[in-house]
C-alpha cells in the first residue's frame, strides 16, 4: 500500500470546500443519529430498564454504556441523548476516517465506496472467496476493517468500546458512504479537512448552547460542542512557528541567520513554500511566518529530538499536533542520522501529547497523527508502519462513579501501605473529574506525595518507560498505567475509562517544551459550576476557562518554554484579569509576540481572537520587548494575506502602523496594565497624574475630580418604563437615562420611569436600586454599550439613571459642560482606547482616565458644548419621539412654535435663540428643502463645534497635530466610524424637490392629526362623521387652515398630490382621505416607536366576511377613561347607525328600480351590501362594548379572601409590636446619648434601624391595605402593585434574627441579647429595675395579645431553638412566631395571585368592567381591546 498519490495533498480547504463539506456533515448526523435511536427504541431503552428486568446481554452492555453517560447528576434521559450523540459521531468519524485512507490507498479494497451492484469492493471479496450473503457482507466488511486497523489506531477503530455497541444499518451504512462520494478526493487528502468534519457535526448546536451558557450555565458534557471552532492552518503555523521552530533557532543559535535569509522571500514564497522534507529541508525554509525579532531568548536544555515535548491540552482534531510533526521532522533530520523512514514512529513516540474533554475529537487527532506519520513513513520508502501508542488522552473518564476501580488501584499499591494511600488520594483528589480536562492539576494534588522526579536523576517517566523501585509520581503513575492494562481486556467498559484518567495523570505530571492551544473561552454561565469551584481552589486566577487553561500550560512548562495560544481578545483589557494579565507581563512570563486579529479568524464564532506566544520562566528583572501586530481591522479572508504583504515585507510607507516593538514595562504605566500595544507614547504618559476622573470606583489610588455611578435596575421594566408620552398628566412619572445609541451631547430621552419616592421598584423582587443621593441631579450620562465614541451628554436635573445609562458628577464647581467636552473630543476617546477596546465603557473604565487642570482653565470648550446642545435641541425639534418636540419639519422654517409636550428637561431650553431660515407658506416643495438646508447646516456646525473642541483638547494638553492624526486614526480603526462619517453634503447640494418630502408630508399631516385629538374637547374624532359631525379629514383641514391661511388650499391639494395619484371629482382631496382611513394609524404607529396615544377603534375585524369599516373613529389615548364607551354609543353610534339606516334603505329602492342602469343598480347593491354589513358590526361592536363593561372576576375564591381577611389584623399587631420597640429604641438613644446606645447595642446599630424603620412600618401598613382590599369581594378591582407586599415580606421585610440581616427580625437579636435577663418567669420585667432596664427588659417580651398568634408557629420556632416545649421559649419567641407565622400566610397567598404583573395589571382594570388606567401605560389598556379585535391588527403585530 503506497501512501503517495498523484494528486499533492491540501494544506487546508478553501471556503466553498468547507461550507459544502459542513451540508454534508449536517446531513451525515441527521441520518445516523435518527438510525441509531430507531435502533436503540427497538430495544425499548429510550425508558431506564425496571431494576428486576430480564435483559440479554446485548441489552446489559446498552444499559451500562448509557449509565456511563448519565453520571454526574445527570438522568437517564440526558444519558440516552449523549449516547446517541456518541455513537453516531464515533461511526460518522469511523467512516470519513476510512475514506481518508481509501483515497490514500492505504486500504487495499474499498469499503466506503459502493459500485454499481450495491457491494463494495471488500464486501465483494467476501462474498466471493467466503460465500457470504451480500446483505452481510457489507458491514462484516465495515468491521473488518475496523477490526485490522484496531490494532494500530486503536482509540479511533477498538470496536470493544461502549460507542460500538451498535452499528448503521445497510441502508444507513449506504447512504453516508453515498454522502462521503459528494465530497471530492481531493478534500479528503486535506490534513485538515477531518477537522472541520468534528465542528461542523456539531454546527446545530452552538448556538443552543451559547443562550445556554447565557441563561442558566453550561453543564460539563456541554462545554467541549460549545467550544469546537477549528483554528485556521496559518493561524496554527504562526503560532507554532514562532514557538517550536524559534524554540529550536535559538537552540541552535540560528534565529537572527534564519530571519535574514528569510528578507528575501517575496509573500507568496512564504505561504506556499514546499511541503515535503525533501524540498524544504530545513526550519529556515519551513517555518517561514516567523515574527521580526531582533534578540534572541534563551531556549530550556534538550539533548536530541527525542527530548522535545509539545502539548496541545485542548487538541481537538490535532491541527497544531499535527503541523508540529512537520517542524519536528526537520529537527530530527537535521539533529539525528535516523532513516527517514523511522523519524514519523519515533515523533509520535516521544514529542506530541494532547488532550481533550471530547472522545470524538480524540479519535480524530489520533487518526490524524496516525494518517501522518504513516504517509510520511511510507513516502520515505518505508515497508509498513508499526504505529506507536500516541500520547493522545480522552480526559472525559468518569472512573470514580464506577465500581470495581478500587480493586485495580489495590493491585498497584500491592502491600506498600503509602503507596495504597496515595492511590486513594488519587481518587478522592479527582472525584469530580467530569468536565475538567487538563484543568486537573496532578502536580499540585498529588505531587508533595511522592519524591520529585528530579531528585532521582531527573529523568520523567513517558508511557513507554518501565518503572524504578522508587516511587515517583512518574513511576506511580506508570505502575498505575501497567495494572489498568492488565485489565483492558475485562467485561465492562471500566478499563478503557480508566486507562484513559491513568494516562491523562501522566501526561499531566510531565514536563512540556512548548504547549500550543486554541483552548475553550467563556466565564461564568459558560464554566460549569463544578469546573468553577475546582478552579476556584486549585488555581491562582479567577474562573476563565482560557485562563486556567494558560495557568496549567506555563506549570507543565519548563523554564523558557514557549506557550502558543489562539484567545479571545478581552484578556487584553478585561478588568477582572488584571492580575492574568500583569503576570504574563512581569511575573514569570513574557509577551513573545502578539497578533491581534479581532474577528473572521474563526468559522461561526463571534468572539475577536489574539494569537500570542508566551515565553514561561523569564527572570522577573529581564527587560522584554514585545511584538505585536495589528490585523483585527482586516477581513477574515484577507488576513493571511496582509501578514505576509505588510509585516513579514516591507513596511515602510505603510498608511496604518501594523507591526510594534514595545517595551513590556511600558504598559504598567496605564492603570489596569492593559496590552494597548497601538497608543502613541504621548498619550499614554497623559496617566502619570494622581487626578483621575474617579479613583475611587476604578479602584485605583488618585484624587476624584467626579463621582460616576451606576444607577437603578428596576426589575421589571415592562412594568416601570414608559416612553414620556405615554406618561404626560400621569404622576409619579421621571424621565430617566438609559444611556441608547444616541446619547451624544444631548441624550435621546424618550423615556420615564414610575418612581413615587421608589417604593413599588425597591418592593420588587430583583430590583436594585443604587446610588439613590445623585437621584434627581443634573451631571453627564453616556452610552455604556456602542461601536464608535462620542457617547456623553448632558442629562438635565429632575431625572433618574439605570445601569446602562450611568451618570458622572462633576465634584466640586469644576464645570460640568467643560467636561462633557473634554469626554467627547477625540484625545479621551484615545485615552478610553488605551485602557480598553471594548464596546462597553464601565464607571470602572471612565474611573481610571487621567484629568489636568488646564482642560478647565478655558472657557471655551464649555460655550462650544452649550452650543451644540443648543444646535442638537433645533434638530430635534422636528422628532414627535423627542421631548423637544415642536412640530413637523414642513412648519418649522416658516414659523415659531411652541413645544408640543410637557416635559421637565424643557425647562433648561433658551428659547429666545432659534436658527429660523426665511420661508414661505405657499410652497411645501420649498418648505421641505429649507428644512433639509437647515438640517444640514446645523449638523455642520455641530460638527465644526466638535473639530475645534478636538484641536483645543490637543493643544490644552501639548500634544501636537502628529499625535492628534494618529488619535483619529485609532479611533476609526477601532470603531465603525470613519472619517467620512464626519462630512457632511453642502446645504446647496439639496435637491429642488427633497427625496424625503413624501415623508415630511405625511409627517405634517401625522401631527395634524395627533393635535386635532388632542384638543377635541371628549378626545374622539370619527374616521366618518354623522349628522354633520366633523371628522378626521375635516380636523385636519382646520389644521391646514389655522396654519397657512390664505394658501391653506393649495396647501391641500399639493399634499393631496404628493400622497397619491386619484384625481379630485366628488371628493376634493381623495388621496389625502385614502391615506388617513388606510395609512395614517400605522404610521402613527411606527413613528411613536410602536406606542400609539392616538388609537383608533375599528368594526371591520368582528365580521369574517365584512364589507368594508361599518365605523371607525380616533381616541385620544390620554382621554380615554371608562366613559367612553356611552360616549361613543350616545353621541356617534346612534347617529352613525341612524345614517346607515337611512343610506340601507334607499340603496334598497335604487337596488330594484329596474330604470336605472345596471352599473347604477349593481352601485347601488354595494351600497346596500355595506350599509347591512356596517350595521353588523356596529351591533357586534355594541355587544363588545357591552363585554368589556361587564365585570370579570378575579380568580380569588372565598377561601383565600378567609386567608386575607385573618392575616389582616395579625399584620396591624407585627406594625404595632415593631413601632413600639422602635419607639423605645428611639427613646432610649434620646435618654443616654449616642455613646451609651453603641456599647450596649453596637456600632452601626442604631443607623441601620434609623434607615430602615420608615420603610419597615409603612410596607407592613400596606400590606395591611393589600390584606384588606383582596378580602373584598372578587368582582372588586385591587391594585395590581399591592400583591408584591407579600413575596416583599419574605424577601425583605422579615428577615432573620442573625445581626447582618436588613429585616426586622435582625433586631431581636439585640433584644434578647440585652434584655432578656431582665425578664422573670412570667416574661415581664423584674420589679425594682432602673427605667433605662426596664425598656430594654421591654424589648425582650412577649407581644401584648398573644392570642393573634397560631399555636403550630410557637412550636415551629421552639423546633428550630431545639426546646422541647413552648412554654420554655423566651418571651420574644412570640415575635418571631408572629413574623413567621405572616411570612407562611404571605408565601400561600402570593402562590394564589398571578405572578406576571401584566396579569394583575390587566385584572385591575377588567375586573369591575374596562377601567383604564394610564398609570400601567399604553400596552396594558390595549390589550383588552385587541382581544376583541376592535382595534387594527397592527396592535397585536407590533405594539402587543
Amino acid at each position: 500500500m503506497d501512501g503517495n498519490s498523484a494528486t499533492p495533498r491540501k494544506a487546508q480547504l478553501d471556503k466553498e470546500e468547507r461550507e459544502h463539506l459542513e451540508d454534508i456533515v449536517t446531513e451525515m448526523r441527521e441520518r445516523v443519529e435518527a438510525n441509531v435511536r430507531y435502533q436503540l427504541d427497538a430495544y425499548d431503552l429510550d425508558e431506564r430498564p425496571d431494576e428486576d428486568a430480564s435483559l440479554s446481554d446485548e441489552e446489559e452492555d446498552l444499559v451500562e454504556a448509557i449509565e456511563l453517560e448519565a453520571v454526574d447528576g445527570n438522568d437517564w434521559d440526558d444519558g440516552y441523548e449523549q449516547y446517541i450523540t456518541g455513537v453516531g459521531y464515533t461511526i460518522v468519524n469511523r467512516l470519513a476516517a476510512l475514506r481518508c485512507m481509501e483515497v490514500r490507498n492505504f486500504i487495499d479494497e474499498e469499503v466506503t465506496r459502493f459500485r454499481e451492484d450495491g457491494l463494495t469492493p471488500a464486501a465483494d471479496r467476501l462474498v466471493t472467496e467466503e460465500f457470504m450473503l451480500e446483505e452481510e457482507a457489507v458491514l462484516d466488511a465495515y468491521r473488518n476493517a475496523c477490526d485490522d486497523l484496531a490494532e494500530e489506531i486503536e482509540i479511533l477503530f477498538d470496536r470493544s468500546t461502549a460507542y460500538s455497541l451498535i452499528d448503521p444499518d445497510d441502508d444507513t451504512y449506504e447512504d453516508l458512504c453515498g454522502m462521503l462520494d459528494e465530497v471530492s478526493d481531493e478534500v479528503w487528502r486535506a490534513d485538515d479537512v477531518l477537522g472541520w468534519v468534528y465542528e461542523y457535526y456539531n454546527i446545530k448546536l452552538l448556538d443552543d448552547l451559547r443562550r445556554k451558557g447565557d441563561r442558566e450555565g453550561l453543564e460539563p458534557e456541554d462545554v467541549p460542542a460549545a467550544n469546537q471552532f477549528y483554528t485556521p492552518h496559518w493561524v496554527v503555523r504562526m503560532l507554532t512557528d514562532n514557538s517550536l521552530g524559534k524554540l529550536y533557532l535559538e537552540d541552535r543559535g540560528a534565529l537572527q541567520e534564519t530571519v535574514k535569509r528569510q528578507d528575501s522571500m517575496s509573500p507568496d514564497e512564504r505561504k506556499n513554500r514546499p511541503l515535503t522534507p525533501d524540498e524544504s529541508p530545513d526550519i529556515a525554509d519551513f517555518c517561514t511566518y516567523l515574527v521580526p525579532s531582533e534578540e534572541e531568548g534563551e531556549p530550556p536544555e534538550f539533548d536530541g529530538p527525542e527530548d522535545i515535548r509539545v502539548i496541545d491540552p485542548a487538541c481537538g482534531s490535532g491541527h497544531f499536533l499535527l503541523y508540529a510533526f512537520d517542524v519536528l521532522e526537520r529537527i530530527y533530520r537535521a539533529e539525528t542520522d535516523l532513516d527517514h523512514a523511522e523519524i514519523p514512529r519515533e515523533i509520535l513516540r516521544n514529542n506530541l501529547y494532547g488532550v481533550d474533554l471530547d472522545m470524538r475529537a480524540c479519535q480524530l487527532a489520533a487518526f490524524n497523527l496516525y494518517l501522518k506519520g504513516r504517509t510520511r513513513a511510507e513516502a520515505e520508502g518505508a515497508n509498513g508502519f508499526d504505529m506507536p501508542e500516541v500520547g493522545i488522552v480522552c480526559a472525559d473518564a468518569k472512573v470514580v462513579d464506577v465500581e470495581g476501580v478500587e480493586k485495580v488501584f489495590d493491585e498497584v499499591a500491592g502491600d506498600d501501605r503509602e503507596v495504597q494511600q496515595a492511590l486513594d488520594r488519587i481518587l478522592d483528589a479527582f472525584e469530580e473529574v467530569h468536565g475538567l480536562g487538563s484543568l486537573l492539576d496532578v502536580r499540585g494534588t498529588l505531587g508533595d506525595l511522592f519524591e520529585d522526579d528530579a531528585d532521582v536523576g531527573g529523568i520523567q517517566l513517558t508511557l513507554g518507560d518501565d518503572p524504578r523501585e522508587s516511587h515517583t509520581l512518574g513511576q506511580v503513575l506508570h505502575s498505575l498505567h501497567g495494572a489498568v492494562e492488565e485489565h483492558r481486556e475485562a467485561d465492562s467498559f471500566l478499563a478503557q475509562d480508566l486507562r484513559s484518567f491513568v494516562r491523562l495523570l501522566d501526561i499531566l505530571a510531565q514536563d512540556h517544551d512548548v504547549a500550543l492551544m486554541n483552548p475553550p473561552y467563556g466565564s461564568q454561565n459558560r464554566m460549569p459550576d463544578s469546573v468553577e469551584e475546582y478552579v476556584e481552589e486549585n488555581y491562582q486566577f479567577r474562573p476563565e476557562f482560557y485562563v486556567n487553561f494558560y495557568e496549567i500550560c506555563e506549570n507543565l512548562s519548563v523554564d523558557n518554554g514557549r506557550i502558543g495560544m489562539l484567545v479571545p481578545r478581552s484578556f487584553m483589557f478585561k478588568r477582572t484579569l488584571q492580575d492574568f494579565r500583569e503576570g504574563i507581563l512581569r511575573r514569570g512570563a513574557g509577551v513573545d509576540f502578539l497578533a491581534e486579529y479581532g474577528l473572521g479568524v474563526l468559522d461561526n464564532a463571534t468572539v475577536r481572537t489574539v494569537g500570542t506566544v508566551i515565553k514561561t520562566g523569564v527572570e522577573e528583572e529581564d527587560e522584554m520587548t514585545g511584538r505585536f501586530i495589528r490585523l483585527h481591522d482586516i477581513d477574515g479572508s484577507e488576513k493571511e494575506n496582509v501578514y505576509l504583504n505588510e509585516i513579514l515585507s516591507d513596511t515602510s510607507g505603510q498608511d496604518i502602523q501594523r507591526f510594534f516593538e514595545i517595551d513590556i514595562s511600558e504598559f504598567a504605566k496605564v492603570p489596569g496594565s492593559p496590552i494597548s500595544y497601538y497608543t502613541p507614547e504621548e498619550i499614554r504618559a497623559l496617566h502619570d497624574t494622581e487626578t483621575k476622573i474617579d479613583a475611587e470606583r476604578a479602584g485605583i489610588d488618585g484624587e476624584n475630580i467626579a463621582d460616576a455611578v451606576q444607577g437603578l435596575s428596576s426589575g421589571n421594566n415592562d412594568r416601570f418604563l414608559r416612553n414620556h408620552w405615554e406618561t404626560i398628566g400621569v404622576e409619579g412619572y421621571r424621565p430617566i437615562s438609559r444611556g441608547g445609541s444616541d446619547a451624544w451631547i444631548q441624550p435621546h430621552t424618550t423615556q420615564t420611569a414610575y418612581w413615587n419616592s421608589g417604593k413599588e421598584i425597591k418592593r420588587t423582587s430583583g430590583s436594585l436600586v443604587r446610588n439613590e443621593q445623585y437621584y434627581g441631579r443634573e451631571g453627564l450620562t453616556w452610552t455604556y454599550i456602542k461601536e464608535t465614541g462620542r457617547r456623553f451628554g448632558y442629562f438635565p436635573e429632575d431625572g433618574l439613571f439605570d445601569y446602562a445609562g450611568s451618570m458622572l458628577f462633576p465634584r466640586g464647581d469644576r464645570s460640568l459642560w467643560s467636561m462633557l467636552a473634554v469626554l467627547n473630543s477625540n484625545l479621551y476617546h484615545a485615552l478610553i482606547i488605551s485602557i480598553t477596546i471594548e464596546r462597553h465603557w464601565n464607571v470602572g473604565e471612565l474611573g481610571r482616565l487621567p484629568w489636568k487642570d488646564a482642560l478647565e482653565e478655558n472657557s471655551q470648550l464649555a460655550e462650544y458644548a452649550r452650543k451644540q446642545y443648543e444646535l442638537i435641541t433645533q434638530l430635534r425639534s422636528g422628532d414627535p419621539t423627542s421631548p423637544y418636540y415642536e412640530g413637523p419639519t414642513l412648519l418649522l422654517p416658516n414659523q415659531s412654535t411652541q413645544f408640543y409636550y410637557s416635559h421637565p428637561h424643557l425647562e433648561t431650553i433658551d428659547t429666545t435663540q432659534k436658527d429660523l431660515p426665511d420661508g414661505s407658506p405657499q410652497d411645501l416643495k420649498k418648505s421641505a428643502r429649507e428644512w433639509e438646508k437647515k438640517r444640514l447646516r446645523l449638523e455642520g456646525r455641530i460638527e465644526k463645534l466638535a473639530s475645534k473642541m478636538d484641536a483645543l483638547v490637543f493643544d490644552l494638553l501639548g500634544l501636537s497635530p502628529d499625535i492628534r492624526e494618529e488619535a483619529e486614526q485609532e479611533i476609526f480603526l477601532r470603531t465603525s466610524e470613519s472619517s467620512e462619517d464626519r462630512e457632511f453634503p453642502d446645504p446647496e447640494s439639496v435637491p429642488e424637490v427633497p427625496d424625503n418630502l413624501d415623508e415630511q408630508v405625511k409627517d405634517l399631516v401625522h401631527h395634524f392629526a395627533m393635535e386635532a385629538v388632542r384638543e377635541e374637547d371628549d378626545g374622539i374624532i370619527p374616521l366618518e362623521g354623522a349628522e354633520n359631525q366633523a371628522d378626521m379629514l375635516d380636523r385636519i383641514v382646520e389644521r391646514f387652515e389655522d396654519a397657512y391661511g390664505e394658501y391653506a388650499e393649495d396647501r391641500l391639494v399639493e399634499v393631496d398630490d404628493i400622497l397619491g395619484a386619484e384625481s379630485a371629482g366628488d371628493e376634493a382631496y381623495p388621496n389625502l382621505r385614502s391615506f388617513i382611513e388606510d395609512d395614517l394609524f400605522a404610521y402613527h404607529v411606527d413613528t411613536m416607536e410602536n406606542t400609539p396615544i392616538v388609537w383608533k377603534l375599528s368594526t371591520e375585524r368582528l365580521l369574517a366576511d365584512a364589507k368594508g369599516e361599518g365605523f371607525a373613529c380616533f381616541v385620544d389615548y390620554h382621554q380615554f377613561d371608562a366613559s367612553l364607551f356611552d360616549r361613543l354609543s350616545n353621541q356617534y353610534l346612534e347617529p352613525r347607525k341612524a345614517e346607515l339606516r337611512d343610506r340601507l334603505s334607499a340603496a334598497n329602492q335604487r337596488r330594484n328600480d329596474e330604470s336605472l342602469s345596471t352599473s347604477d343598480r349593481a352601485d347601488a347593491t354595494d351600497e346596500f351590501e355595506f350599509c347591512s354589513s356596517a350595521l353588523e358590526q356596529i351591533a357586534e361592536f355594541e355587544a363588545v362594548m357591552q363585554e368589556l363593561g361587564a365585570t370579570n372576576e378575579r380568580d380569588f375564591d372565598a377561601d383565600d379572601r378567609e386567608l386575607v381577611e385573618e392575616l389582616a389584623p395579625k399584620v396591624a399587631a407585627f406594625r404595632e409590636e415593631t413601632a413600639e420597640r422602635i419607639d423605645t429604641l428611639a427613646e432610649l438613644r434620646e435618654m443616654n446619648g449616642e455613646e451609651w446606645f453603641q456599647d450596649t447595642f453596637s456600632d452601626g446599630f442604631w443607623d441601620k434601624v434609623d434607615e430602615w424603620r420608615d420603610e419597615w412600618l409603612d410596607a407592613l401598613e400596606e400590606l395591611e391595605h393589600a390584606c384588606e382590599e383582596y378580602a373584598e369581594p372578587s368582582d372588586e378591582s385591587v391594585e395590581a402593585h399591592l400583591a408584591d407586599l407579600f413575596d416583599y415580606f419574605n424577601w425583605r421585610l422579615k428577615g432573620s434574627d442573625h445581626y447582618s440581616s436588613t429585616g426586622i427580625l435582625f433586631m431581636t437579636y439585640y433584644f434578647e441579647r440585652e434584655g432578656a435577663d431582665l425578664l422573670n418567669d412570667d416574661g415581664g420585667p423584674f420589679e425594682n429595675l432602673t427605667e433605662d432596664e426596664r425598656m430594654l427588659a421591654s424589648l425582650a417580651t412577649g407581644v401584648n395579645d398573644a392570642s393573634i398568634i397560631d399555636e403550630e408557629y410557637l412550636e415551629q420556632v421552639a423546633d428550630d431553638e431545639d426546646v422541647d416545649d413552648v412554654d420554655d421559649l423566651p418571651p420574644l419567641a412570640e415575635f418571631k412566631a408572629l413574623a413567621e407565622e405572616i411570612d407562611d400566610r404571605c408565601q400561600t397567598v402570593d402562590k394564589q395571585v398571578p405572578s406576571d404583573w401584566s396579569d394583575r395589571a390587566l385584572s385591575e382594570i377588567t375586573t369591575a368592567g374596562y377601567q383604564p388606567n394610564h398609570k400601567h401605560g399604553v400596552v396594558i389598556n390595549i390589550t383588552p381591546l385587541a382581544e376583541q379585535s376592535v382595534v387594527p391588527e397592527i396592535i397585536e403585530n407590533k405594539v402587543l
